[in-house]
């Protein structure tokens, strides 16, 4: 890691006060003065822990962080000279508290033991000091920040209920996955271990896919993004998670949108949908089958897309007569990057428009779904669109329809080329031939 990465990440520092003595700690290693450096990081992580245990007292009234805070006073009055409870602050935050797990309490016991090297005149055999060099200090600087320094002070309880009350309020200002995102990792995730991120996947589970009271209902769908933030950012533990509780994980809704919202999960996800029981399964089965959502999303069931592309065409030309929103066009577009897949879904947009049962809907249609996406169009699915239109007066037969089709025939004799025969495509190609002003 860079210096400037380290002071980059210094900046995420929680405590003001811990920010400050920190400098110390850079300039010393930017100044080749390793050992000052050393001695200084760990005076700063110890103060920093203290600082942590007092918030969790001041805002939580926690009986363990206070229990612990007066035995180091307790031993600082005893003999003020010793320094023995600077090791059992660490030894009691690891066993008594969450707010440092086994690997950050190892990096810490090797810091303290390479303090205790730099600050003692602890002679080698040639009568030098010792001095760790700068891979070692900038290792120890590193694991300083990432594991206690830039943490916040809370525990997984704590942090859950901050969070997610957050997310209630903030949840009309984060309006975009996008938004949401760079918030809730710049706030908290960043500042998590995976397994925190997990516990508060584990809780916005429940509050997602089972229960339906009405806060759950209001906050269903900023819920769903946070919790899709948290399995983008830990993809290797989200079956095992899962996995690993079946009794929680497969406690969910039979109906209604808590059910919509967790086949709409599985979609992004498919890899979860394996591990789960056959009783949960069936639930979603019910979804996909019945539900509009489902019926868009559920192709993990069998997890052919092509299988996927006809049964939607089949639906939308069917006696249904869905409507999809543009959200929903979206969602189908990015479900695969593959060309394949793109000219299903031109096909799905075509058999859409051309499944319009009044001009008013054909107009519509053709703003929502042709015209934006012509460019995606190629030989085939092009005259799959030109078939379509044929049978339907409600699409070739409106007014508007002579001032689109010919923005279509524009864009498809580039990719049919000037000379196609449009003659077994009479419909199209009488509103297509020119424009008409309105």
């Amino acid at each position: 890691m860079k210096e400037f990465e380290l002071e980059s990440l210094a900046e995420k520092i929680h405590f003001g006060k811990t920010k400050s003595y920190f400098s110390e700690v850079i300039n010393s290693y930017q100044n080749k003065c390793y050992r000052s450096s050393v001695v200084m990081l760990w005076s700063v992580s110890i103060c920093d822990l203290v600082y942590k245990l007092q918030v969790l007292v001041d805002q939580y009234d926690d009986k363990v962080a206070k229990n612990i805070l007066d035995n180091v006073k307790s031993s600082q009055q005893a003999d003020p000279k010793s320094a023995s409870w600077e090791l059992q602050i660490l030894d009691d935050v690891f066993n008594k508290t969450n707010l440092i797990d086994s690997s950050e309490y190892e990096n810490l016991r090797y810091l303290q033991k390479q303090r205790h090297l730099s600050a003692h005149p602890v002679l080698k055999e040639n009568l030098e000091l010792y001095t760790p060099n700068k891979e070692t200090v900038r290792s120890l600087i590193r694991n300083t920040l990432e594991g206690v320094l830039i943490k916040p002070p809370f525990y997984t309880q704590k942090v859950t209920q901050e969070f997610l009350e957050d997310l209630d309020e903030a949840k009309d200002a984060l309006n975009s996955f996008k938004k949401l995102k760079k918030y809730i990792e710049s706030r908290y995730l960043d500042r998590l271990s995976p397994d925190l991120e997990m516990a508060l996947f584990k809780t916005l589970w429940k509050l997602t896919f089972k229960l339906d009271d009405e806060k759950c209902a209001e906050n269903r769908f900023v819920n769903l993004k946070a919790m899709r933030v948290i399995a983008d950012r830990n993809k290797g533990l989200l079956t095992d998670t899962v996995a690993s509780e079946p009794d929680y994980f497969n406690n969910i809704s039979p109906s209604g949108t808590p059910i919509e919202a967790l086949t709409f999960f599985l979609s992004l996800y498919p890899e979860v949908y394996p591990v789960l029981a056959e009783d949960s399964k069936l639930k979603i089965q019910h979804a996909v089958e019945t539900t509009d959502v489902g019926k868009i999303c559920g192709w993990f069931i069998n997890g052919d897309l092509e299988n996927h592309f006809e049964n939607i065409v089949k639906w939308i030309e069917g006696d249904d007569h869905p409507k999809f929103s543009d959200n929903q066009w979206e969602y189908l577009l990015d479900l695969s990057d593959s060309d394949e897949w793109e000219q299903c879904y031109c096909k799905m947009v075509a058999s859409y428009y051309c499944a319009s049962r009044s001009f008013d809907t054909a107009d519509l249609r053709f703003s929502q779904v042709i015209l934006p996406n012509l460019k995606l169009f190629n030989v085939a699915s092009a005259i799959y669109l030109l078939e379509k239109i044929e049978p339907n007066n409600q699409v070739w037969a409106r007014g508007r329809a002579y001032r689109d089709h010919p923005k279509v025939r524009s864009h498809f004799d580039k990719v049919l080329g000037t000379d196609f025969d449009y003659s077994p495509y009479r419909r199209f190609d009488e509103s297509s031939k020119e424009e008409v002003d309105e």
